[in-house]
């Protein structure tokens, strides 16, 4: 609780001289969540509300010299808590090179999901100065249908997320290497084409017993086969199978399908044109790892079968299997999904129509909300490689990005606002977020939000004071507006009003899809990137189009 109490006073100095000798709350509480994520916040708020107050009290001479003091030994953020890190490979020998890769399915934009493994074995081959191959798993033309221009996208994300790839290819482009494989089992005996009604096979798998299939020669499982490649058989009239232990605890371990014929193919790959017959995952995969050498390979739990799966080919033909890590799952991320169904019905629902809207967990919509690669990074790998259900919100994000950004400048946000007169004034000059503002005798109009001046509706003659301008009196608030009297320039301790001398429209694209609609200061059009709307939230500025400043939500 000290160390909060010091921190919270550092950067309270430091905004404070930053901004005029006016400490920003919102911002000294997005520091300490930054450097003490796991704080809780409701606990550690009066140590920050008192540390503010003070530096708010101190003369100027005073803040400057606490500010350079604080100055000389610097202000980088750095986590009080360790910084997590990976463990290192045991297996891996001395001078060995890992060769590794990462093999997304490209029927959708790149999530978080695809991220952390991406990311995850990124940090490997940066520490061991690995090989690291992308490989795009497009083998599935009838349910996980590869989209065209995707792979684009997936190249876009890679590059921002600092992840670079010795080589990229398709599975798709490996179709008649399958083929190989798939021929040369059946010859020796290790492979049948499957014509059993599906439920039928199940039937007999699951009491340990064989197909009539798997007993037929060769010879004949041979023709059947080249019956499939020729689309003479048809979709699910035949599988190709792998045999394995029928007496395996698994049942779906029990020869698993290798290649079924697809009729209607749908493939953005030209070379595949013609081709009827398709891979399934577990055979392109282990066929590919072994051909680009992989021994090393991080992916999720699901994946725990698949290996088994995998491992009785690899055994067939003597081959060495990869290591491999594995962690556990993460069933939501805060407000954002990462299911590809649930996207694509907020895509058809909503008549959205790009993977970057903000309900999504995808790394375009990471990107829009103003979230840095290194966050992403971070994130992902404190979650480290693990077997656990992970529990990720976006506080997690939202301190790793504070983190990375600093403070961000803070802005009035007013969903309705309502005008305020102010009489009496003396000349003198005030700051409206950022911009300095001159004021001259007598009248003044400015506006403040609707919701903060109705609070002052039954407290006729409260004092206020117009943040970081002038003290007021309150002489008449409802909701239409209200009138004030201006009293002094002198920096007291009266209840902070906010206020902007003119109006800028501001549309804020909320994490619900919603739309929020509002205003706020004339400066936010000189800002870029990350700003905090006072009472709202961080919000990443997206486009600034016809006098209206459009911001996509980010975190509290």
């Amino acid at each position: 609780m000290e160390e909060i109490t010091k921190t919270a006073h550092k950067y309270a100095v430091k905004n404070a001289f930053e901004h005029g000798g006016e400490a920003q709350i919102g911002a000294v509480v997005g520091k300490v969540k930054a450097l003490f994520p796991k704080a809780d916040l409701k606990k550690v708020m009066p140590q920050i509300s008192k540390a503010v107050l003070e530096v708010n009290k101190m003369k100027k001479d005073a803040l400057e010299e606490e500010y350079k003091k604080f100055e000389a030994k610097g202000w980088e953020l750095k986590h009080i808590e360790k910084e997590k890190s990976l463990p290192e490979l045991e297996w891996l020998k001395k001078g060995e090179k890992i060769i590794t890769r990462v093999a997304p399915n490209p029927s959708g934009a790149m999530h978080f999901g695809h991220a952390r493994p991406a990311v995850l074995t990124d940090e490997y081959v940066k520490r061991y100065s690995g090989k690291y191959i992308l490989r795009f798993d497009d083998t599935d033309p009838k349910v996980k249908v590869p989209i065209a221009g995707i792979e684009k996208e997936f190249m876009r994300d890679f590059e921002w997320l600092g992840i670079k790839f010795d080589e990229v290819g398709n599975a798709s482009d490996r179709l008649e290497r399958y083929y190989e494989i798939i021929e040369e089992l059946i010859k020796k005996g290790h492979a049948y084409v499957c014509s059993c009604e599906s439920e039928k096979w199940r039937e007999l798998i699951w009491k340990s017993k064989e197909c009539p299939c798997r007993k037929k020669d060769a010879k004949v499982q041979m023709a059947e086969w080249k019956k499939m490649l020729s689309h003479e058989i048809k979709e699910e009239q035949a599988v190709v199978r792998l045999k394995t232990d029928l007496k395996n605890k698994d049942p779906s371990t029990r020869d698993w399908w290798m290649a079924k014929v697809v009729d209607e193919v749908y493939h953005p790959n030209q070379k595949t044109a013609g081709k009827h017959v398709w891979p399934s995952y577990n055979l392109a995969s282990a066929v590919d790892d072994h051909d680009m050498e992989i021994n090393f390979i991080i992916r999720g739990q699901e994946h725990v079968s698949n290996e088994e799966k995998q491992r009785a080919l690899y055994e067939i033909f003597k081959w060495k299997y990869p290591h491999t890590e594995y962690f556990g799952k993460i069933s939501k991320i805060g407000d954002m999904t990462l299911s590809k169904s649930k996207m694509k019905e907020i895509m058809e629902a909503k008549g959205v129509e790009n993977y970057d809207d903000p309900r999504m967990a995808t790394i375009m919509a990471f990107r829009r909300r103003g979230f840095t690669p290194q966050a992403i990074r971070k994130v992902i790998v404190d979650c480290g490689v693990s077997m656990k259900e992970v529990k990720i919100t976006l506080d997690n994000f939202a301190a790793a990005n504070k983190a990375v950004l600093g403070e961000a400048q803070e802005y009035p946000f007013f969903e309705e606002a309502v005008k305020m007169d102010v009489y009496n004034l003396s000349s003198g000059s005030g700051e409206c977020y950022g911009e300095k503002v001159e004021f001259e005798t007598g009248v003044m109009e400015l506006f403040v939000d609707k919701k903060e001046l109705i609070k002052y509706s039954k407290k006729k003659g409260a004092l206020v004071r117009f943040k970081k301008a002038f003290n007021a009196k309150i002489d008449e608030a409802n909701e239409f507006g209200g009138k004030a009297t201006f009293i002094s320039y002198s920096k007291t301790d009266n209840p902070i009003l906010s206020w902007v001398h003119e109006m800028i429209d501001v549309e804020i694209l909320m994490s619900d899809g919603s739309l929020k609609r509002g205003f706020s200061a004339p400066s936010l059009l000189n800002a870029t990137g990350m700003v905090h709307f006072e009472g709202l939230g961080y919000a990443n500025i997206e486009a600034k189009k016809d006098g209206i400043i459009k911001c996509v939500y980010a975190y509290e």
